[in-house]
């Protein structure tokens, strides 16, 4: 069992009308675009009907029997982090403008290059930054410039993290 049978899941998920929609951001997304990273989980962006079918999402693994621990819900035996898409607007462009993409007969979809770096410059932690820089030579930078003054805050904190991953490299 394995990421087939998450992506079987996730878009039965979508079907039931549990979620919304998906797509798949992090360490997966990051090895999609070729650059090997070890990651821990999945972590999934999802647009939900309601704030409170958050609840609903774990209630229906729960019923399913699947492990929760902490933010994760076991999905197999893959850890997956569920990302909702009113924690920012970001979210549900990166989920709208994903990338449709096919694993093992199965279709699901990934967030584009251009929003995975702009969600890494949002969350920042050292194994982020080291992630941005492999990314950088593959993204559209006047896409990415873009994207980081769209969502950038009062502080332009996005651009000055950025600036900084440059600087880095």
């Amino acid at each position: 069992m394995g990421l087939k049978e998450v992506l079987i899941e996730l878009n039965n998920l979508k079907t039931t009308g549990i979620i919304q929609d998906y797509a798949i951001g992090g360490g997966y997304a990051v090895m999609f675009y070729d650059i090997q990273m070890s990651t821990y989980d999945l972590d999934v962006l999802v647009i939900l009907p309601t704030e409170n079918d958050y609840h609903r999402l774990y209630d229906y693994f729960r019923m399913k029997g699947a492990k929760i621990e902490n933010v994760y819900i076991f999905i197999e035996d893959m850890p997956v982090q569920f990302l909702p898409n009113y924690i920012s607007p970001l979210f549900n462009c990166a989920i709208e403008e994903a990338n449709r993409v096919e694993f093992g007969g199965v279709y699901s979809r990934v967030v584009t290059i251009e929003y995975l770096v702009i969600l890494l410059l949002t969350s920042f932690r050292l194994k982020d930054k080291i992630r941005i820089q492999s990314l950088l030579d593959k993204v559209d930078k006047d896409l990415l410039l873009s994207l980081i003054q769209r969502f950038d805050n009062d502080e332009n904190s996005l651009y000055k993290r950025y600036k900084e991953v440059l600087a880095g490299s």
